[in-house]
């Protein structure tokens, strides 16, 4: 499934070099006439951030017709999500148009599009929808799922309710989700929390995301426990306590922010690292709970050979945006003062791919009393849109 739509908004600043009149003579041309034929859905992408009339008309010229050239595709896909953006009724007809699309992404980008505007679904909609959810693609049905549950649709209740045994997790978790939250099963809710330990991680991180789907404040724990990346349970977390008094610090979410290793529940089959080197080989595995392994690992150190491994990690791997995290977040939990201008680089590194960092880095801030960094925090707090860090940053202030 594509990027959320608050995740591609943080990567707008990538596409910055573009303006907007050279993205909609772009977008409006042949991708054969165009000496980078992927240039065009790069153009896309870029109106998704625009609002004007006529950048809205070049993304509703776009998102029309199947396509079979190749960028021609990956551009009407791009166009889709970009209207999701734009968060504009008058878009939702074609929208729709596309959820018959034999393209698989193109009708997965219409869905998340859906859900984006939020836009509550009229009697037709909603049947074609209901349609979608039994698609042979399982990534289909499971994001026809997620539309009708996060939009209210509880009609179809029955007909999901068959899918909640499936053989594919991505289709029967979405099931649950949907029973869970409207009907607040606590049966369908433990089957869910289950899958949050499962050994393959995909499991457990479709896991995180059906509980933020079902909206059950009872897996809360689960979630904060849970050896998957941070954000994506950060996300869900908030998707069930909300955004709107971020001064009442949900003790789980606190939990989940602050992310120690150390307390995190393992699958019983997976190992924690015998040596350096393997130490280093989790920090880089793909799997989130290796990774903490691999953390957890380290912060179990003596100061002295801690302060050397992580030196060592920083200077081989740091450009590694997850190794980048898990050291910055260990120099906050021990309390490492000697690697102190590591927190404060991460602290002001604004790349996207590094923006989790940050939260690391103003909870090392505060572990570590620097006060001088407080200033950087407030302009912090106050320029970032993402709520995770945001919150951070307010609650870190509040004890600085």
């Amino acid at each position: 499934m594509i990027l959320g739509m608050a995740d591609s908004q943080r990567f707008d600043n990538l596409f910055a070099w573009m303006s907007e009149s050279n993205a909609i003579s772009v977008i409006n041309q042949s991708s054969q006439e165009l000496a980078n034929p992927g240039i065009k859905y790069i153009a896309a992408t870029r109106l998704g951030a625009c609002t004007s009339p006529e950048s809205l008309d070049a993304l509703l010229i776009a998102s029309q017709g199947e396509r079979a050239d190749i960028f021609e595709r990956i551009t009407r896909r791009k166009a889709i999500e970009a209207l999701g953006r734009r968060k504009d009724a008058s878009t939702l007809s074609v929208i729709m148009d596309a959820l018959h699309s034999d393209d698989e992404p193109t009708v997965v980008n219409s869905i998340d599009s859906l859900i984006s505007i939020g836009l509550p679904l009229n009697h037709q909609s909603k049947t074609v929808l209901c349609k979608r959810v039994f698609h042979h693609s399982t990534v289909v049905s499971r994001a026809a799922i997620q539309c009708l549950n996060r939009l209210g649709v509880d009609e179809f209740s029955a007909d999901i309710a068959q899918l909640e045994v499936h053989s594919d997790h991505l289709v029967s978790g979405a099931a649950l989700a949907y029973s869970v939250q409207f009907t607040r099963s606590q049966e369908k809710l433990d089957l869910l929390c289950s899958r949050l330990l499962n050994p393959v991680v995909a499991v457990r991180r479709a896991a995180v995301i059906d509980l933020g789907d079902a909206g059950h404040e009872a897996c809360l724990p689960y979630l904060a426990l849970s050896p998957v990346s941070m954000p994506l349970r950060a996300k869900s977390a908030l998707r069930i306590t909300g955004t709107a008094h971020r001064h009442i610090f949900d003790a789980n979410l606190e939990k989940i922010l602050v992310d120690d290793a150390r307390y995190l529940s393992y699958p019983a089959d997976m190992s924690e690292p015998a040596s350096t080197e393997e130490i280093v080989g989790y920090l880089r595995h793909r799997d989130e709970g290796k990774q903490y392994l691999g953390a957890k690992k380290l912060l179990e150190l003596d100061k002295s050979e801690q302060t050397s491994a992580l030196s060592d990690v920083w200077t081989e791997y740091g450009s590694d945006y997850g190794v980048h995290y898990l050291i910055t977040s260990i120099i906050s939990l021990a309390r490492q003062t000697d690697l102190a201008h590591i927190a404060i680089e991460a602290l002001n590194n604004k790349e996207p791919q590094y923006a989790k960092s940050r939260i690391a880095a103003v909870w090392a801030c505060l572990n570590l009393g620097l006060v001088d960094q407080r200033p950087a925090i407030e302009r912090l707090f106050l320029e970032t849109k993402w709520e995770p860090l945001k919150i951070t940053c307010f609650n870190a202030l509040k004890l600085l």
